[in-house]
């Protein structure tokens, strides 16, 4: 829970303990871990929101609702050019330690970058065992399933060779 929110283990555990002792999550132990808790919401949670705590909700829900807007405007060959940007720009952002990783396809052991000769659908996904283009590389991926630091850094630099002949270091 810590990486997926950026901040520290104790960080954390000290705002479970505090959504817990207001009664707004419990806390289940974890069989075969005694350190680890599964934290989930209580029902009560969603029955305390006031009508503009609602709203609010909503809105903060949908704010990306205008950036999908203008992304719909690009074209298929900009939308995959527009994604490959942005996951190069998170993955430098991640290790340069300023943002949690993510769970992209590039940083995840199933990814197979330029598998195939087809420009729209060169790379593999081997959790799926199945092709896919640059339009479909996912940001965070419920399958993801973390490579080694030493598999990341190979599957980076393969990715990128394409796109930036320079490599990076």
């Amino acid at each position: 829970m810590a990486a997926q929110l950026g901040v520290t283990a104790p960080t954390a555990s000290d705002s479970v303990a505090t959504l817990h002792r207001k009664g707004l999550v419990t806390k289940e132990p974890v069989a075969g871990d005694g350190r680890a808790v599964l934290v989930r919401l209580t029902p009560a949670v969603l029955v305390r929101l006031t009508p503009a705590g609602v709203g609010e909700a909503a809105s903060d829900a949908a704010w990306p609702d205008f950036l999908l807007e203008a992304v719909d405007e690009l074209s298929a060959d900009e939308q995959a050019a527009f994604l490959r940007g942005l996951i190069t720009m998170i993955r430098t952002l991640q290790v340069r330690g300023r943002i949690p990783v993510a769970r992209m396809c590039v940083s995840c052991t199933f990814f197979l970058p330029y598998r195939y000769d087809d420009p729209a659908r060169p790379h593999h996904c081997a959790f799926v065992d199945a092709p896919f283009g640059d339009g479909e590389l996912r940001l965070d991926c419920p399958d993801h399933a973390a490579a080694s630091a030493e598999q990341a850094a190979r599957t980076w630099h393969a990715f990128r060779a394409p796109a930036d002949p320079r490599r990076d270091p």
